[in-house]
């Protein structure tokens, strides 16, 4: 069967519900932080003006044994580097650089501060990052993630992968990726770019990039890094993160290169499988194991890794690197807790708790105590069991297989560097949610489907994700020096993409027999979708550098590109075949073209001025809308065209105060042309889920960067952003030919996803302690603004939006390192602070809340030989 309409008050993870707003928190939940950054940038732009002392610029890091320049020109972190991370070299401009001297944003994290900062996944990235965004949900999640503002997406946790929309790109090394679960390890530093992306990269970006670097092999030497962490979450068992490196010369002209890693990570969050407000012969038989209702620390997650590979340099000036890397992620079970249904909540006796049970889909009017319920909101009942307990019928998991294979070739031509990258991925993620609190609309409260409410009965969802690709980026770059660099390349991409899921009612076949509308292929499925596609593109990418005069610089950049876009839709309503559609579609564009323009001052040794204009560009697709009878659907309907971005920003960049201040501010507008959200039909009642062109969005913000080098051992840091984007035309779109089916979105209509305010700020200390023993101490303090659960249609919606509250995490860390030998103890949310920051929708189970993770306590040790 179908899944409901999203404005039903009950939500289908198809297309996640809004949260009901109480009015009490109407207001309260905007937090009004003093504008501090904007004094901070206006202060950034006059340091340089104060700056009395001409100082050199800052050499790269000091090189080390460990810090070699590689062939390739990386180089791996060193212990100093994680209090200058603006001194690491960079290649996010497909060139050795500091980030510091960069004219655009980007944030390098070399590996020692990936290690301290426990950073080992894009989650742990993103939730460190101030200019990105995304729901603190489990790691069986794809969530959806946020750059500056750039969302329609809601934000909550979604079984369904195809509403998962980032407008956030990644790549291991040169290849992207769809969305990528690899871990970091033995990374040598992680890059992101904040804006759109395109004229230095092979695969487009609409809001940002994040480049996982790899350590490369090395020849001529032997070295390699055991690590490994235990930590433990209040009310879970205790964790595991192992991993190992060895770097292994074979011969004068060959090394190789490998990494294994494990990841045990139990839970902290129980499972109920039967609510406790089923009992007697109306309990249902719990799942998986029937003589077993409570599995505790059902929320963990295992995760085995590796990468080899292998360095060939048969000439000087030529190497080739061969690299395989593969992992299997068992994520299982979900973060939260359920909190009672209204109903039961405001139930005075056993017959009211019974009554509000079978009758879950009433009215707070028509409950036997109103008016005077003793609550309103299903957002303020008591939790089901406790704080660390969600309900759900049916194990939930996510099983995911990952392999990437490439080779690379590098070769000095000269004039020139020529890089040419070769690579093929894998990337399957199959797995179950329930579907309990979703789907009681239909598979419950329909009892001629076998799943009435007392049938002992209910629904689960599975999924198959299975993402493939090829693709080669080859790419020309000038060498350094001279009024003119430049860089050139192309990119050529084959990729296929299948999004399954079915809902499954056990006993659903035998209760219907002849009476359902089709057999499925496997037993007791209602309704399934299978949305495909076969994306093909090539583009031409580059851009071209003058040094107008010694100080000024100015770039111009270009991306030609053709695509291919085949998309294949399958939709089966097997117990009623209402809302059955199967169609091939096609779409795409030949010569398309996005620019870029950035000039950058430097204003004198220590500080540097930019300006940037940059587009990006994210592929279209096509919806499973089908015809009615006599109405057709409309063209602009049936697909929804590729939506882009122009990025207008301003930055300052440097050092002041004797290069004991670091300071790295920006300013940026950015127009969202077409902002692709999503759209749903209705059929015989039934809502077929899309994705629509809506109108214009627009995203305005500022970041600060500040790092102040108190003394050689003391150090402060901070880094805040503010972002606000809204719908800025007035567009109404109609499904139908007839011009039936329409819905209009508003100027003034905010977007969700980012919270208005994000800071971060944090003290170091790192110093020898004796003369073989040395150690830091950090403590950080992260808050985060109210982050508006989803859009709004109208400025008039605005304030209807729920809004997760604003909330401060506290972390704290102690190092110690002596030798080849290094120790740390860490406490992630200090204060165990407990911070809303996911749902998922209401329903027989009552709503399921996800907060952020409590405090965390664990012990790294690693050796290096």
């Amino acid at each position: 069967m179908p899944h409901r309409s999203s404005r039903h008050p009950h939500s289908s993870p198809r297309r996640p519900g809004r949260i009901a707003r109480p009015a009490s928190a109407a207001r309260d939940a905007t937090p009004r932080p003093v504008p501090l950054a904007v004094a901070l940038m206006l202060s950034a732009l006059c340091l340089p003006a104060i700056s009395q002392v001409a100082v050199p610029p800052a050499p790269p890091a000091t090189a080390s044994p460990a810090a070699e320049p590689t062939p390739s020109g990386e180089r791996t972190a060193t212990r100093e580097q994680t209090a200058a991370p603006e001194t690491i070299i960079i290649t996010g401009s497909r060139r050795p650089q500091t980030a510091a001297s960069a004219p655009y944003n980007i944030t390098a994290i070399p590996e020692q501060a990936l290690r301290e900062q426990n950073i080992t996944d894009v989650k742990q990235l993103i939730t460190q990052s101030i200019g990105l965004n995304a729901p603190g949900n489990s790691a069986r999640f794809a969530d959806s993630v946020t750059v500056r503002g750039l969302s329609i997406a809601p934000v909550n946790a979604n079984n369904i992968e195809q509403f998962a929309r980032s407008t956030l790109s990644y790549y291991l090394d040169d290849t992207p990726l769809p969305n990528i679960g690899y871990r970091i390890k033995d990374v040598a530093r992680v890059e992101t770019l904040l804006g759109p992306q395109g004229t230095l990269y092979g695969a487009g970006a609409l809001g940002g990039t994040v480049r996982f670097i790899t350590n490369r092999p090395v020849l001529g030497k032997v070295e390699g890094r055991l690590n490994t962490s235990f930590y433990q979450t209040r009310n879970g068992g205790l964790s595991n993160d192992t991993d190992a490196v060895v770097n292994l010369p074979l011969g004068d002209t060959f090394a190789l290169r490998a990494v294994l890693s494990r990841l045990d990570e139990k839970g902290y969050t129980d499972r109920i499988s039967n609510p406790p407000w089923r009992t007697g012969a109306d309990a249902w038989v719990t799942q998986p194991d029937p003589d077993r209702n409570v599995y505790e620390d059902d929320d963990y997650q295992r995760v085995n890794g590796g990468r080899v590979s292998l360095l060939w340099q048969p000439l000087r000036g030529v190497q080739v690197l061969l690299a395989h890397a593969q992992q299997n992620q068992l994520a299982h079970g979900t973060t939260g807790v359920n909190l009672l249904p209204l109903g039961v909540a405001n139930a005075r006796n056993p017959a009211e708790v019974e009554d509000a049970w079978r009758n879950p889909g009433r009215e707070l009017a028509d409950f036997p105590c109103f008016p005077n319920c003793a609550y309103t909101s299903r957002l303020r009942t008591p939790v089901a069991v406790n704080d660390h307990t969600v309900l759900s019928r049916y194990p939930e998991f996510a099983d995911r297989r990952f392999k990437l294979d490439s080779i690379d070739v590098d070769i000095d031509l000269g004039f020139a560097d020529l890089h040419s990258s070769t690579s093929h991925f894998s990337d399957n993620r199959t797995g179950q949610g329930d579907y309990a609190n979703q789907g009681w609309a239909y598979y419950y409260s329909l009892g001629d489907l076998g799943g009435a409410i007392d049938s002992g009965r209910s629904a689960y969802v599975g999924f198959d994700n299975r993402y493939k690709g090829t693709s080669n980026e080859t790419r020309l770059t000038s060498k350094p020096g001279g009024a003119l660099t430049w860089v050139g390349g192309l990119y050529v991409t084959r990729q296929t993409k299948s999004l399954k899921f079915d809902e499954v009612l056990p006993g659903m076949d035998a209760f219907l027999g002849s009476d359902k509308a089709r057999p499925s292929p496997k037993p007791d499925v209602g309704y399934g979708e299978d949305l495909s596609s076969r994306y093909k593109e090539t583009a031409l990418f580059g851009e071209a550098t003058w040094r107008v005069m010694a100080p000024w610089t100015v770039t111009v950049g270009a991306r030609v590109f053709n695509y291919d876009d085949t998309a294949n839709v399958s939709i089966i309503d097997y117990a009623g075949g209402f809302v059955d559609n199967q169609y091939t579609a096609g779409g795409g564009e030949n010569g398309k073209s996005f620019y870029k323009f950035n000039t950058a001052y430097q204003l004198s040794d220590n500080m540097l001025v930019y300006g940037t204009v940059s587009q990006g560009f994210r592929r279209g697709g096509t919806n499973p809308f089908k015809d009615q009878g006599s109405q057709i659907v409309a063209a602009a309907a049936r697909s929804y065209e590729p939506d882009s971005t122009t990025n207008y920003e301003l930055g300052v960049k440097g050092y002041a105060l004797d290069r004991r201040l670091y300071v790295a501010a920006d300013i940026y507008r950015i127009d969202w042309k077409d902002a692709q959200t999503y759209r749903e039909q209705t059929v015989d009642g039934f809502p077929v889920n899309g994705t629509a062109n809506g109108p214009n969005a627009r995203t305005t913000g500022l970041e600060v960067s500040l790092r102040l080098r108190v003394t050689p051992q003391w150090q402060l840091t901070y880094e805040g952003a503010t972002t606000d984007a809204k719908w800025v035309t007035t567009k109404t779109q109609c499904i139908y030919e007839d011009g039936t089916g329409c819905r209009t979105w508003e100027a003034g209509g905010k977007l969700g996803g980012s919270p208005k305010w994000k800071h971060k700020a944090g003290v170091r200390w790192q110093g020898d302690l004796t003369a073989s023993l040395y150690g830091w101490a950090t403590f950080d303090a992260r808050y985060t603004g109210g982050v508006r659960s989803d859009r709004s249609d109208s400025s008039a919606d605005n304030d209807s939006v729920f809004i997760y509250p604003s909330y401060t995490v506290l972390n704290a860390a102690v190092g110690f390192g002596q030798g080849p030998w290094e120790a740390q103890v860490w406490v992630q949310n200090l204060a165990d602070k407990r911070a809303l920051v996911s749902n998922q929708a209401a329903g027989l189970m009552g709503d399921r809340l996800i907060f952020s993770q409590p405090r965390t306590v664990g012990l790294n040790v690693s050796y290096s030989f």
